[in-house]
């Protein structure tokens, strides 16, 4: 059970790097001097999606282990 905590705690960090990467690369390709296409935004914006859904697959870990505690107390 501490390694599924310890998966969920890993996987939400990777998860919010993710996203902060993310906006960073966002923010780069608005701030050039020439404007990028916006097909250029496409993998800085899927970064950002996988961010958010690595957050979802912590959250998702984080209840199952709840569960299998609340299960276990009983």
């Amino acid at each position: 059970m501490a390694r599924t905590f310890i998966l969920a705690w890993v996987i939400g960090v990777l998860g919010l790097v993710m996203i902060v990467s993310g906006i960073g690369g966002v923010v780069g390709l608005y701030r050039q001097t020439e404007r990028a296409p916006l097909r250029s935004y496409g993998g800085a914006i899927s970064m950002i999606c996988g961010g958010v859904v690595a957050l979802g697959v912590a959250q998702l870990l984080r209840l199952e282990l709840a569960l299998i505690l609340m299960h276990a107390a009983r």
